[in-house]
């Protein structure tokens, strides 16, 4: 009979595979990593811990994940409680303990980031959160809203965004809120920016569109935070909606190409699916088109994707996620289930997921070792300018760590 294995031989094991390893192959593999795991190995040595922990190898496992699409999660959100599905085996819906106070009251998500979810509950307290290292950050707050003069009233509208800004190495979050005017024509969309590297809000130029919807979070795509908005005030009938873009590098707004062909009779809402941009466009009593955005940017790069009709009975979907053989796209319908719709056989195909919640929303979720306190500038800079000379001492670094180890 076999005894079973320590937690300590087990270590011991690993460390005396890896020590025979070169350096570039042990961060090539551990980069493939998930991060539950990566988050063990770190207890194993310092010189791992150090390595793991470095700016580095977080952006190398970032990079990879993306690359590879792997290490995918959706994130449902019911209420006060959110839940956690992992995409490879879209088995069971665990719930998370998120680490914001709900008052019994709804928790919102407000964007989502290479691993970063940005949360918040009734009383306006907002966090950035890696669900998968449990680290989480309070933003600091804002004042309330006040009528931004006489002749208007107080704040009607609110959403946000949650982006990244590669230039400055910074994450940032946006925050619209609209107030209307008294006489209902008129209206102004004030713009805050939170900087997570500042750890402070600022105040950029207004953006003169009309919100269409309330609650619904920007979708980031191409460094840029989108949503459905009209130009005018039309109450008392159908407004043209179209899509705008905040730049989250420039701090800028402008509008998006639509498609050519589509109807624009329609109610429309935007989503990101494999990369791309994409426009769920729902018609009056004759189904629901979702088209991509091939290339950003390029308005001739917009193509139909898939077709739901009235028959299929669904009132309303977001894409999530294609499968892994990108033949299928996963679905949120009716924010009651998720079905996967064959792109070839146009059928649709119920998942059945163990502690599904009767009614949610969906946001997928890349797992990273994305810090909610982010590194200093001047470190990365000092890191990415000795090139050849880090790698080799990085190697020497980890290789001599391997074998004080043992």
């Amino acid at each position: 009979m076999k005894t079973p294995t320590s937690s300590t031989e087990t270590q011991l094991e690993i460390q005396a595979i890896m020590v025979e390893l070169p350096p570039e192959v042990i961060i090539s593999i551990l980069s493939r990593l998930q991060v539950g795991r990566l988050l063990c190995f770190r207890s194993i040595a310092k010189p791992w811990r150090s390595l793991i922990d470095s700016p580095y190898f977080i952006d190398l496992h970032l990079e990879k994940s993306a690359e590879a699409k792997s290490h995918l999660s959706l994130i449902l959100r019911k209420d006060s409680d959110l839940y956690y599905i992992n995409f490879d085996s879209l088995d069971d819906a665990v719930e998370l303990n998120h680490p914001l106070m709900c008052y019994s009251n709804r928790i919102r998500v407000l964007g989502s980031c290479n691993g970063l979810l940005c949360i918040c509950n009734v009383a306006e307290d907002i966090a950035l959160w890696n669900p998968s290292t449990k680290k989480y950050r309070v933003l600091p707050s804002l004042p309330s809203d006040r009528k931004r003069d006489s002749g208007m009233c107080l704040c009607g509208a609110r959403v946000y965004g949650l982006g990244y800004d590669a230039g400055h190495d910074d994450y940032k979050l946006v925050r619209i809120s609209q107030f209307i005017g008294l006489d209902y024509l008129s209206f102004e969309s004030e713009v805050k920016v939170y900087s997570l590297r500042n750890n402070a809000w600022k105040k950029v130029e207004d953006m003169p569109y009309v919100l269409c919807y309330t609650r619904k979070m920007g979708i980031l795509v191409s460094g840029c935070v989108h949503w459905v908005v009209t130009r005018q005030l039309e109450l008392d009938q159908l407004a043209t909606e179209l899509v705008i873009a905040f730049d989250i590098v420039k701090e800028t707004f402008r509008e998006v190409p639509m498609p050519e062909s589509m109807n624009r009779i329609c109610q429309i809402d935007v989503g990101y699916l494999g990369g791309c941009l994409c426009i769920v466009a729902k018609y009056e009593d004759a189904g629901v088109d979702v088209w991509t955005l091939k290339e950003y940017g390029v308005k001739e790069s917009w193509s139909k994707l898939l077709t739901l009709t009235q028959a299929q009975r669904i009132k309303s979907v977001r894409p999530l996620v294609y499968s892994k053989n990108g033949r299928e796209v996963l679905l949120e319908q009716d924010h009651e289930n998720l079905v996967w719709f064959d792109l070839k056989s146009q059928r649709v195909k119920s998942v059945k997921v163990r502690g599904l919640p009767d009614l949610f929303e969906a946001v997928v979720c890349m797992e990273s070792l994305v810090s909610v306190y982010p590194s200093r500038r001047d470190d990365r800079k000092k890191q990415e300018s000795v090139g050849g000379k880090k790698n080799k001492k990085r190697d020497d670094f980890l290789a001599e760590g391997f074998k004080l180890v043992l």
